[in-house]
């Protein structure tokens, strides 16, 4: 009888550890996979600006259009000047070519062999927030107005709950709101991580 109360204490006890290691790794665990999470959504805003900021060079605006968007990743391309030549220093680059001490020579580049050669995922899946089961980012494009110059300005976002689902992050996340690029107000092309 007292061997088997000991090996029921025993048992007990060692439940008791798990449940008290569980309970304590549990945050750490969640911080874990939360970093995860937003490692990944960092990575496709942060594709999104850069495309953004190709679009805008190519067409002197954003697109406020995911599909349109990758559309041009896919299909479009971008000028490649290259100077060649040195341009003296009592010159300007423009009065350098004009006397033919330097040569511009453009070739046209695909955005996706130039800015997305080494992307990981497939193109197609950009407007996509990842771990949010197909929820896409918002995306809008417009102009504001700054010292009587007009600016193209652009933001793209997500909410929490989309690249958090499946997980209580009510408890542990300490982000109030979710992640975004850019600015509808300013012309910022900062993400709200950095």
């Amino acid at each position: 009888m007292k061997r088997a109360i000991q090996i029921l204490l025993t048992i007990v006890i060692l439940v008791l550890v798990y449940l008290i290691y569980d309970s304590i790794m549990e945050p750490v665990h969640f911080e874990r996979e939360a970093r995860a999470r937003e490692a990944k959504v960092i990575e496709r805003l942060r594709d999104i600006r850069d495309a953004q900021r190709a679009h805008r060079t190519r067409y002197q605006r954003f697109t406020g259009d995911l599909d349109s968007l990758v559309e041009f990743i896919k299909n479009d391309s971008l000028p490649l000047v290259r100077a060649i030549g040195t341009v003296p220093d009592t010159l300007t680059e423009s009065q350098a070519v004009q006397k033919g001490i330097v040569e511009r020579d453009t070739s046209w580049v695909y955005v996706k062999d130039s800015l997305f050669a080494k992307v990981r995922y497939p193109i197609d899946s950009l407007p996509y927030v990842p771990f949010s089961g197909g929820e896409r980012f918002s995306l809008e494009a417009g102009k504001i107005e700054r010292g009587l110059v007009e600016l193209p300005v652009f933001k793209a976002s997500t909410e929490i709950s989309h690249y958090m689902k499946g997980l209580e992050y009510q408890i542990y996340y300490r982000r109030e709101e979710g992640l975004a690029v850019g600015s509808m107000h300013q012309a910022s092309l900062d993400g709200n991580w950095e």
